[in-house]
């Protein structure tokens, strides 16, 4: 785990192999890796936080995402599907994390810089819960919240709804008065409507698109990203 001055961390891979829209995405091939492959090489790359844990169900349907996480040499985490914001905390009490940044798997091109960007507003603000989607100011695809384990075990204190635990987070945002939330706004607004997720078929032939454009997808920018995506689209 990566120590700071707030605790140990760790970025949280959230992940499941029954998507509703593309089952099995986080393990199909995006141009010689897996979809989760490309979001990990990236993510090794940050330098605040860059300890992995992959946080998947304990379902058999996610077994293949265990024996993955084991084979890229990262942790793995499983606990309750639906659950998210219980599986979340389960994973920082069950590895000794204080806080974790909370990281879609679906993300292949998530940005080391940005996830720095949040992680060091979350170290310097002392806050909750630090954020990139609190207004959403980053594309989908390169959201990153930092999050402290107390403020989610206040959560879960606080609502039993599935709505608010299924996204982690959101009850948080629907109540500002209650936690202090930092947000991340990017140099260069206007693409908080953009999608480089995988979500859908459509996303992952744009996403194979978008790979084969790009010099090297381990270091591509943000920006370097953004400016092909016409290209791909």
């Amino acid at each position: 785990m990566s120590e700071t001055d707030r605790g140990p961390a760790a970025l949280l891979l959230l992940a499941r192999l029954d998507s509703r829209r593309l089952p099995g995405k986080g393990l199909m091939d995006l141009g010689g890796r897996p979809v989760l492959g490309r979001a990990v090489d990236r993510l090794r790359r940050c330098g605040i936080v860059n300890d992995m844990i992959l946080a998947t169900s304990d379902r058999a349907i996610d077994d293949p995402l265990e024996a993955f996480a084991e084979a890229e040499g990262i942790g793995c985490y499983r606990g309750d599907a639906h659950d998210v914001a219980k599986r979340c905390t389960d994973a920082c009490t069950d590895n000794g994390l204080d806080w974790f940044i909370r990281i879609c798997g679906d993300s292949p091109f998530a940005d080391p810089a940005v996830v720095d960007s949040v992680a060091r507003r979350f170290l310097d603000a002392g806050v909750d819960l630090a954020t990139n989607v609190y207004p959403r100011s980053f594309p989908i695809g390169a959201s990153a919240e930092a999050v402290s384990r107390a403020a989610m075990e206040r959560i879960l204190a606080a609502t039993d709804d599935l709505a608010y635990r299924e996204h982690v987070t959101l009850y948080a945002y629907e109540h500002p008065a209650d936690f202090t939330i930092d947000s991340v706004l990017p140099a260069d607004p206007g693409y908080e409507d953009l999608s480089i997720a995988v979500d859908t078929p459509e996303d992952l032939d744009r996403a194979r698109r978008l790979i084969a454009l790009l010099p090297d997808p381990k270091t591509a920018t943000l920006e370097e990203i953004l400016k092909l995506q016409p290209q791909a689209a």
